[in-house]
């Protein structure tokens, strides 16, 4: 269902320090920690930050240097940042392809360039995982003075497949997403260009070529069409075999796109680590209740198998949202929207995609489209349910922006998808355990984040509500602390331009 920003793969490494450097030390005395790895909140504690690092954590007084930053935790609670495991930094939201070449629109792109960042900060996301933008978009995320710690998935797709199916220019489409496995199986329908070198678009060739460029982590896309489309490309069960194999062999995390019953059938046949988004494609098996028992078999086998799995529920729901009276009126918009961007969404050129989604849907009114976004979200709802009732470990990942769409703003959607998991029936701790430290043992970032330990990076928020018992504490972060640095939350709001 999402529709990504062209351009090449990208590294997940760590992070090359860009952040300004913080407080030398920082103590936060006598605050209620929360973290995943305790039994209980633990009130009256103590923490030492030093370097940007966790020094300790204690129910006894700290010494700190001269001139070391304090904080009253009194009253307050202090969770490890949350990190968002699906993010896309290239694309802004509602924008349509090579809108900014017009400079006011540029101008719009930029002031989102610079507020993006902060936006996810603005919701205590302390840690993102890019799976798909340019190399620049990237650059430009990072280059922001306040950002969250950056990781970078690399992608690779069949030939003609999706996404690269919607640059609709050939020639531009294999130069601008160069990193495409030709499938055989196709070949017939999708020939490999005259000039290409077949030997160098295998799963091992490209699977190889990222590798050596420092990537441990990999997302290919397991789709073969939206809504009544099902003629796109897609990966032979033989290439996702050699996909598999290749990842192994050079210590590769895979993560597959798929959100039909059907393609995440192939995805967990494949045997990937990470579904990287929810099952909202029923198919033949949708139903107005429950879950039916072939669903409930493929979410068991997920299960059974260890898969990680991203419910994105978001995705549908940003579609809906469109069709929504109160959308651009909802007052959080205004604390992660940039003023410009925010106005060019209530014009008429802002309303474009929404125009075009309606057709797609035969024109139907706006409570119509509304409501049949909400039926299809309610099946990836009831997934998520059943997977979080086997006691599956749940990945936060929010898909920002998952399509063109104005509904899917950054830091907020990460929020928003936080606040479905609760409305689904997921409990507040497994919600808690999704956004930190799931999602780092996952990436295998969980000796640097994830819980509130001695040794951790310094990714905190300091919050006036336990997050185990109301989804409304992470509204209401008093602190966000990023590698040591303490940021008033409100200064990370979007500037009145």
């Amino acid at each position: 269902m999402a529709r990504l920003a062209t351009g090449a793969t990208a590294t997940l490494v760590g992070l090359a320090l860009a952040h300004p450097a913080g407080a030398a030390e920082l103590v936060i005395e006598q605050v209620t920690v929360v973290s995943p790895q305790l039994a209980a909140a633990q009130p009256k504690q103590n923490v030492l930050v030093r370097d940007g690092r966790i020094v300790s954590v204690s129910s006894k007084p700290v010494s700190a240097a001269a001139g070391a930053v304090r904080l009253d935790g009194r009253g307050k609670f202090l969770t490890p940042g949350l990190m968002d495991s699906h993010v896309h930094v290239g694309d802004v939201p509602g924008f349509p392809g090579g809108a900014d070449a017009d400079p006011a629109m540029g101008a719009i792109r930029d002031a989102y360039v610079r507020q993006q960042p902060r936006s996810y900060l603005y919701y205590g996301v302390t840690q993102v995982v890019n799976l798909l933008s340019t190399p620049d978009a990237a650059a430009a995320f990072e280059a922001q003075p306040q950002h969250p710690d950056f990781y970078r998935c690399a992608a690779t797709f069949v030939l003609d497949g999706y996404p690269s199916v919607f640059i609709e220019d050939k020639a531009i489409r294999y130069r601008a997403m160069p990193d495409f496995i030709y499938e055989p199986a196709s070949a017939a329908e999708h020939p490999l260009p005259a000039g290409m070198d077949a030997a160098q678009h295998t799963p091992e060739a490209v699977i190889g070529k990222l590798a050596e460029s420092g990537v441990r982590c990999i997302k290919i896309f397991i789709e073969n069409g939206f809504g009544p489309a099902s003629d796109w490309p897609v990966m032979s069960k033989e290439t996702l075999q050699r996909v598999r194999a290749e990842t192994r062999k050079r210590g590769l995390l895979l993560l597959a796109h798929a959100n039909a019953i059907d393609m995440q059938r192939l995805a967990v046949e494949a045997q990937v680590d990470v579904i990287a988004h929810g099952l909202w494609n029923w198919n033949e098996y949708s139903t107005d209740q429950g879950v039916p028992p072939a669903i409930a078999t493929h979410l068991r086998e997920i299960h059974a198998k260890k898969i990680g799995f991203q419910s994105t529920l978001r995705v549908i729901a940003g579609l809906a949202d469109l069709f929504r009276e109160d959308t651009l009126k909802d007052p959080a918009y205004a604390k992660v929207v940039p003023p410009s961007l925010l106005a060019w969404y209530a014009t008429p050129a802002g309303q474009w995609f929404k125009e075009e989604v309606r057709k797609g849907l035969g024109g139907v009114p706006d409570m119509k489209a509304m409501h049949t976004y909400m039926v299809i979200s309610s099946y990836g709802m009831r997934a998520t349910k059943y997977l979080s009732d086997l006691g599956h470990p749940l990945l936060l990942g929010s898909d920002t922006p998952s399509a063109p769409t104005f509904g899917n703003q950054p830091g907020y959607d990460t929020y928003r998808e936080m606040r479905m998991m609760a409305q689904s029936g997921v409990p507040l701790p497994a919600i808690f355990r999704a956004g930190t430290i799931n999602n780092a043992r996952q990436f295998g970032l969980d000796k640097e984040y994830g819980t509130v330990e001695t040794g951790k990076v310094a990714n905190l928020l300091l919050l006036t509500a336990n997050p185990l018992e109301t989804m409304r504490a992470w509204t209401s972060i008093d602190r966000v602390i990023l590698r040591g640095s303490v940021i008033k939350r409100e200064s990370l709001a979007a500037p009145r331009e």
